[in-house]
């Protein structure tokens, strides 16, 4: 039977999801009379573009409003074992959203649009010739029960939806979005929605000549009319099939696509490590942690005392240097404090571009030992904690009493997590009582898992330094014989903690600044880096660099593996196969154009002005605008070579512990013993996992657990080390 609107339309791009999803937050009002007659002018408008651009184009997609129909659509994708799906929300959070619609598309079928919860724009009530929730539901089960593989672009997003709209949870078999991010990671944030993806790499470019905005007039899309929505939404199906078909063989271990572009790697890291999370992620996110108020409330009164005190202290110290009035929250007021009246502070020219800045932040005042300086530090160390964390984690939690936060698996170029809405992986550590807001849920514990060292010991792994491996499988610190190297003086001296037991405030000190030795070798850091972690003049530090070097002899060559590897190959790889791609590593450090042609200049010239710029030593602007007046401009590229050397080794560790922490991840919540015991993971901070169990649970849960963070790397050549930490609060 045909559904109440088969009315198709040419494989044409309207919109990505994204910009739809931003004009339909709140969800839908009844629509009063007042505003009717301007959203009347808007339908009439939308209905117009949509007649306009499309109106010759009614044959390529079906709207499905009749359960026989359906049946018969989803009988195909079971014979195909293939669908691609979309779904059309009322809003981005798919806690509170509301479903409008899905579509689908499955090879040998027109791509159709199934509506769900459409509203008429004058009413606000929902219109007929519409699926039920319960039908919908039938039919997209058999889907999951005959496990067809489900094809998605932001598959988390989609998933959660579908989940708490329709009752019905999809493991995703291929992701689009995540597939884009691992194939080209430097793909510009503005171009990285489905539309901008599909007309790049399927369309080779091809431009639309409208946007939603102008089709729709960001009417939310639960108040489109079906016999014009379903045109936008059916066309999502099919162009997230297609972009599948493009990237599935890059990503195929074994086809020339993936040979001739080396991606065997990447394909690991695709089906082994990234899409096996998904659902993991999306519970995460859909489950939350528990808020305490009351612990947030004592917080929270504690803290607006100690910053009303702080306060105060500025105060009262100001009047004992001047007897003008200077506000303490006031940037611009402190600037003329402290640089023109006590003149404490001095104005710094920026020797790349000749600017005079006169800063007040943290790192400058930390600089002087200044009480009126050390009071401002402590003002506004309470407040960032008041306005980022106490009063702001509460505004976050929701009714059900828990902080839902987002966790976007490749939230960064090199492969690590990100958090947001809010940031759950920036809640401070050394100030624990913070973390204590956040507690496991009743009649559970918290349970917690970092991986010791893990950067260090997957720069050992990677470089192949035999003895740094020695020392960790023996049981030796290396931070502790970097700092008996760096000090010369003898390892025990170096350690955090005398034979007895006392704290060895000296050892812990070399300790600590060793570790910076290490963080600069692995982060790129200069010796003036260097020089400063360690507390010693420049000469010093590179006298201590090279003593590190000589000592453990594969890392200095793994830096420069590492770079030879961007220089030649435009990408570094992580141990377990992920790419990042440094492009900028091979740019000449500077280029030259003829200003009205745009051309290049000829070898012979680039090198007569090179000469000049290498002569001078800081601020290079002058030189610059002398080369200008002989009609030709430079481009500056030392500042992109230099952060991509600095990421050459630093991808490839910070990365491997993305893999590293990701691959413990699939390894837990697929432990079919810990899902018999209740287990649940509640968060991601890189290094670091955080789950509860049943509190009956917890001595098989912490085994467990450990035995999973421990066997996710079971491919290195070294020892690795997970305790578990069981707590009613995090940290506590």
């Amino acid at each position: 039977m045909t559904g109440l609107f088969d009315l198709p339309i040419k494989n044409n791009i309207i919109a990505d999801k994204a910009v739809i999803s931003k004009a339909s937050k709140a969800r839908s009002p009844v629509v009063s009379i007042k505003g009717t007659k301007n959203l009347a002018q808007k339908i009439a408008t939308m209905k117009d573009n949509i007649e306009k651009y499309l109106g010759d184009k009614r044959n390529l997609y079906l709207c499905i409003t009749d359960e026989a129909q359906l049946i018969s659509y989803i009988d195909d994708c079971i014979a195909n074992n293939i669908v691609a799906i979309d779904t059309e929300t009322t809003g981005l959070d798919p806690l509170s959203c509301d479903i409008v619609g899905f579509s689908l598309f499955t090879p040998g079928n027109k791509a159709c649009y199934i509506p769900i919860n459409h509203k008429s724009y004058i009413t606000g009530l929902i219109t007929d010739h519409q699926l039920s929730v319960k039908i919908v539901r039938e039919q997209l089960q058999r889907l999951i029960d005959n496990n067809v593989k489900t094809v998605w672009f932001n598959a988390k997003f989609d998933v959660r939806v579908l989940k708490n709209t329709v009752g019905v949870i999809f493991i995703p078999y291929f992701d689009t979005y995540i597939a884009s991010r691992l194939l080209n990671e430097n793909e510009p944030v503005g171009d990285r929605g489905l539309k901008a993806l599909h007309k790049k790499y399927v369309l080779g470019g091809e431009q639309d000549a409208f946007s939603y905005g102008e089709l729709f007039e960001d009417i939310q899309f639960d108040l489109v009319p079906i016999d014009t929505g379903y045109l936008y939404a059916a066309r999502d199906a099919q162009i997230t099939y297609e972009f599948y078909e493009f990237q599935l063989p890059y990503l195929t271990i074994g086809t020339e696509e993936c040979i001739e572009q080396e991606l065997e790697g990447v394909s690991n890291v695709f089906w082994n490590i990234e899409m096996p999370i998904v659902n993991a992620v999306a519970d995460m996110e859909d489950l939350g942690v528990k808020f305490d108020f009351t612990v947030q409330q004592q917080l929270s009164e504690r803290y607006h005392i100690l910053q009303n005190d702080a306060e105060h202290k500025f105060y009262s110290i100001l009047n004992d240097y001047t007897d003008n009035e200077y506000s303490i929250s006031s940037p611009q007021q402190l600037v003329k404090l402290f640089y023109d009246e006590l003149k404490l502070l001095k104005p710094q020219v920026d020797r790349f571009t000749g600017k005079v800045k006169r800063p007040v932040d943290e790192e400058t005042l930390s600089a002087i030992d200044h009480p009126l300086a050390i009071a401002i530090l402590e003002y506004r160390g309470y407040a960032k904690l008041i306005s980022t964390y106490i009063d702001k984690m509460a505004e976050c939690a929701r009714r059900d009493g828990r902080v839902h936060g987002e966790f976007n698996q490749l939230g960064t170029d090199t492969g690590r997590f990100s958090s947001s809405n809010p940031n759950l992986q920036n809640i401070p550590s050394k100030n624990a009582e913070i973390r204590t807001m956040f507690t496991a849920s009743d009649g559970y514990i918290m349970l917690s898992s970092d991986y010791s060292a893990q950067e260090p010991r997957l720069t050992a792994c990677m470089s192949g330094d035999e003895r740094m491996i020695y020392e960790y499988n023996n049981g030796i610190d290396p931070y502790v014989s970097i700092a008996s190297i760096a000090y010369d003086v003898p390892y025990d001296e170096c350690k955090e903690f005398h034979a007895d037991g006392t704290v060895n405030k000296e050892g812990k000190k070399r300790r600590k600044a060793a570790k910076k030795v290490m963080l600069g070798i692995t982060y790129g850091a200069g010796i003036a880096t260097v020089a400063e972690g360690l507390g010693v003049p420049e000469e010093k530090a590179k006298e201590i660099n090279k003593r590190v070097f000589d000592a453990y002899t594969r890392l200095l060559p793994f830096k420069e593996e590492s770079e030879n590897m961007a220089y030649t190959k435009g990408y570094v790889t992580t141990f377990w196969g992920r790419k990042r791609r440094l492009p900028d590593f091979s740019l000449p450090m500077y280029e030259f154009y003829y200003s009205k042609t745009n051309e290049p200049v000829s070898q012979e010239v680039a090198s007569k002005y090179i000469k000049m710029i290498n002569h001078c030593s800081g601020y290079k602007k002058p030189v610059f605008q002398k080369i200008n007046l002989d009609g030709v401009y430079v481009i500056d590229n030392t500042k992109k070579i230099s952060q991509a050397e600095r990421q050459c080794v630093n991808s490839r560790i910070q990365g491997s512990a993305a893999d590293q922490t990701k691959i413990a991840m699939r390894l837990i919540v697929n432990n079919k013993r810990l899902n018999e015991l209740g287990f649940r993971l509640l968060l991601q901070v890189h290094d670091e996992l955080i789950g509860e169990c049943p509190e009956e649970s917890v001595e098989e849960c912490s085994r467990l657990f450990s035995d999973c963070m421990v066997e996710a790397a079971k491919d290195l050549p070294i020892k690795t080390v997970c305790d578990v930490e069981a707590m009613r609060s995090w940290s506590m």
